[in-house]
C-alpha cells in the first residue's frame, strides 16, 4: 500500500513541473528540469540495480522495426497537418521563444530533448512505474495527460483529443512491449526516434 501510494504521488511530478514551469514561470527549461529532477529522485530511491540492465535487454528486431516506422511517421503527420492543428492566435517560433527556446538555448534543448528525455521517461514510466495490466491502465492515461498540458499551448482542442488518444495508445503499446520482451530496449529506441522526429519537424516549421 505504501509503495502504491508513493507511485501515485510520483505520477504527479510531470504535472507539477509543467504547471509551475510553463504555466507560471513560462520557461521550458525550468519545466523539464523540475520534471527530470523529480524523475531522478524517485529512480534513485527505487531499485537502481535493475534499471540500467533493463535498458539493454528486451530486443526484438521485427518489433523494433515496426515501432521505429510508427515513430518516424510523426514527422510527416505534424508537417502536413500543422496548418490545421496550430492555434490561430500563436506563432510557433514566437511561442517557443517566449518559453526560453531560442538561439543557442533552442539548440541545446533539441539535443537534450532527443537524448536525455526519452531515456529518463522510459526508465520512469515503463520501469519504475511499471504496470502489469493486460489492458489499458490509468498509468497510460497519466502519461498522455501531462503531454496534453504542454500541447494545449500550441494546438486546437479537437487535435488535443486526438493527441491524447494517440499518446495513451502509444503508452500502452510501449508498456506491452516492455512486458512482452522483459526489457526497455525497443520502447527506448522507439521513444528516441519519436522525440527526434518531433524536434526535427518543429525545427523545420519555425524556419
Amino acid at each position: 500500500m505504501k509503495i502504491a501510494r508513493l507511485k501515485l504521488i510520483s505520477v504527479l511530478v510531470p504535472y507539477v513541473a509543467v504547471l509551475f514551469g510553463l504555466y507560471i514561470l513560462k520557461n521550458a527549461w525550468i519545466a523539464i528540469g523540475l520534471y527530470h529532477f523529480g524523475i531522478t529522485v524517485f529512480l534513485i530511491a527505487g531499485d537502481r540495480n535493475s534499471l540500467l540492465k533493463r535498458v539493454c535487454t528486451g530486443w526484438n528486431s521485427i518489433i523494433a522495426a515496426v515501432s521505429i516506422v510508427m515513430s518516424v511517421m510523426i514527422f510527416p503527420i505534424i508537417f502536413f497537418f500543422w496548418g490545421h492543428m496550430q492555434l490561430e492566435s500563436i506563432s510557433l517560433k514566437s511561442e517557443l521563444a517566449n518559453f526560453g527556446l531560442h538561439g543557442t538555448l533552442w539548440f541545446f534543448f533539441m539535443i537534450y530533448f532527443s537524448t536525455v528525455q526519452p531515456f529518463l521517461e522510459e526508465l520512469y514510466w515503463r520501469d519504475y512505474l511499471k504496470c502489469d495490466h493486460k489492458y489499458f491502465s490509468w498509468m497510460d492515461f497519466a502519461f498522455a495527460g501531462y503531454h496534453i498540458l504542454v500541447l494545449a499551448w500550441f494546438i486546437k482542442l479537437p487535435w488535443l483529443v486526438i493527441a491524447f488518444i494517440v499518446l495513451t495508445v502509444t503508452a500502452y503499446i510501449w508498456r506491452y512491449i516492455v512486458s512482452k520482451l522483459e526489457g526497455l530496449a525497443v520502447p527506448l529506441l522507439s521513444h528516441i526516434v519519436a522525440d527526434v522526429s518531433i524536434i526535427a519537424v518543429t525545427y523545420i516549421l519555425i524556419q
